[in-house]
């Protein structure tokens, strides 16, 4: 049977973990998940089946952490159950970010600090334990290796479980990048088909109802394009003779910014308008010199993203970007020439646009060596002194700038890591309509035997279910050519995300306020009723 008892004292011992993301810390997640599940007897007679990772050049040696229940009797259906063992630091906690980790401690002690009047109501009501992780999503793992200890002993299931940990979800969601490749390769080692993926993290829903618990499906994608413009150096004094980068740059930047031309809409949905996350320039020092290389870069949401339609409007407002910019360099002439009697020297630019591929392909025409090895070196080279791979791109483009033999002005548009997919399901697969069966008798039968309201919900947020379902039909090599960094600072598995198809939902804990010092798990509904929901879930597909 599900051992509530044992879920609450795993849980507190995975939590006392701080598997921070990006740190040191973050790989010790995996070893005690690793330990958890070396405590169930079948993975002690079998720990072959009990499996860490490691994930190539990782800066920091993380691991995934993964556990096969094979059926008692040979199949190849598999559930996958999943979920990130990463969680975001503690800062936040101020006082009390020594104790954030122990969730007895910091369940008696959160009072501590200011709580709003929910929070204070949910603290007082003693139906809630606190602590980094609780929710997002520490609670999910626990809940996985005690699956796994229940079919293990019941040995009825006539299906294989696969469980995966990943780290990095918090980050670039380094381990589900690293796990796409080896879901593939085990499926075909095990001669496994996947039927459903189950991410038990919680649910997170734009105006969730109270007492309304969720199931999720689908899953909501980011792209980060970013425009790289260079101009034309010229003497401060003399500023029309040259092609400020700045110029250009802040035309792209008022193009972009809040454009809805980049909103999608699906299912009664509508996508925010992009951001811009950085507008710079590359000019290192102060000189009477106009700027040669600016960059900015965008975050557009997505919901159903069209990749080739994508790079097809970004070179449409790079180009409109260049064009206005002309303009004004001729009405800035006009102006002059009606107030000094005489056409000013100067320098007008012809509107250029490439995308990275295009740029790259230009440089290696003309290249002395290996231009995939120079880059490769190069970024190491960045990031090694600044660890953040937007900058490390930014750099990037800038050097390759330097080298390349083409130096009349231009916007470069490339993608910057890292990269969600939106995830549209194909409700005409097998297994995604009898995920969504499965979902319409989970929400039956929480009503019936626990009173509890559950709902669907589209498009869960910005997650490791991205990488589990590219869209049918679109051609996604327009966007990975033009992705900075894979291979080398970005292990982006573009073609094995073209093989991997599996149907994923999100049958979420309950809680509130991930990220924040009051994160806190629902104490009833996780541990009285949604191990039985998990059972049924798992049941209706491999059962």
């Amino acid at each position: 049977m599900i051992d509530k008892k044992r879920m609450y004292d795993n849980l507190k011992r995975l939590v006392s973990v701080p598997s921070i993301s990006g740190t040191a810390d973050e790989e010790a997640g995996a070893e005690k998940i690793q330990e958890l599940l070396l405590e169930i007897p079948y993975f002690q007679e079998h720990p072959d089946q009990v499996m860490l990772l490691p994930i190539k050049d990782d800066p920091f040696d993380r691991k995934l952490i993964a556990a096969f229940l094979p059926a008692p009797e040979t199949t190849e259906d598999t559930v996958i159950l999943t979920g990130h063992y990463d969680v975001v630091d503690v800062e936040e906690f101020g006082s009390l970010k020594d104790i954030a980790f122990d969730v007895d401690e910091i369940t008696e002690r959160i009072k501590e600090l200011p709580l709003s009047k929910e929070v204070l109501e949910d603290y007082e009501s003693g139906d809630y334990l606190f602590g980094r992780g609780v929710l997002d999503m520490k609670y999910g793992h626990v809940a996985s290796i005690e699956l796994l200890r229940y079919y293990s002993e019941e040995k009825t299931l006539k299906g294989n479980l696969l469980y995966v940990g990943v780290c990095g979800e918090e980050t670039n969601s380094e381990g589900m990048l690293a796990a796409v490749e080896f879901f593939n390769r085990f499926r075909k080692e095990k001669g496994l088909k996947y039927r459903l993926m189950l991410l038990m993290e919680g649910y997170l829903v734009d105006g969730q109802e109270d007492g309304i618990r969720y199931i999720q499906y689908g899953n909501a994608g980011k792209v980060m394009p970013m425009f790289f413009c260079i101009g034309k150096t010229t003497h401060g004094e003399e500023p029309l003779l040259g092609l400020d980068a700045n110029m250009l740059s802040s035309e792209v930047y008022r193009l972009m910014h809040t454009n809805p031309l980049f909103c999608q809409n699906n299912h009664g949905i509508t996508t925010s308008p992009p951001c811009g996350l950085k507008l710079q320039d590359m000019k290192e020092n102060y000189s009477l010199s106009t700027t040669l290389y600016a960059a900015s870069y965008y975050n557009i949401a997505t919901i159903k993203l069209d990749p080739e339609d994508l790079m097809k409007k970004l070179v449409a407002v790079a180009g409109e970007a260049f064009d206005n910019t002309i303009e004004l360099i001729k009405k800035n002439v006009s102006g002059f020439e009606k107030l000094a009697g005489r056409v000013p020297d100067h320098y007008m630019p012809e509107p250029k646009v490439q995308t990275f591929a295009e740029f790259y392909q230009d440089i290696e025409k003309d290249f002395d060596g290996d231009l995939k090895e120079f880059v490769k070196e190069k970024l190491a080279e960045f990031m090694s002194e600044n660890p953040e791979m937007q900058d490390s791109c930014v750099r990037l483009m800038k050097c390759l700038a330097g080298i390349s033999k083409d130096k009349t002005p231009r916007i470069v548009i490339s993608i910057i890591p890292p990269y969600y997919p939106d995830v549209n399901l194909n409700m005409e697969d097998p297994d995604t309509a009898k995920m969504m069966e499965n979902m319409e008798d989970i929400i039956r039968y929480a009503a019936d035997e626990y009173g509890e309201t559950i709902k669907t919900s589209e498009y869960y947020g910005i997650s490791d279910m991205s990488y589990t379902w590219l869209a049918d039909g679109l051609d996604f090599d327009a966007l990975f050519e033009n992705l900075i960094g894979v291979g080398s600072i970005y292990q982006f598995p573009g073609e094995d995300l073209k093989e991997f198809k599996v149907p994923g939902m999100v049958l979420g804990c309950a809680g509130k306020d991930m990220h924040k010092y009051t994160e806190r798990l629902e104490k009833h509904y996780n541990f009285d009723v949604l191990p039985d929901l998990y059972l049924r879930a798992i049941e209706n597909i491999i059962g």
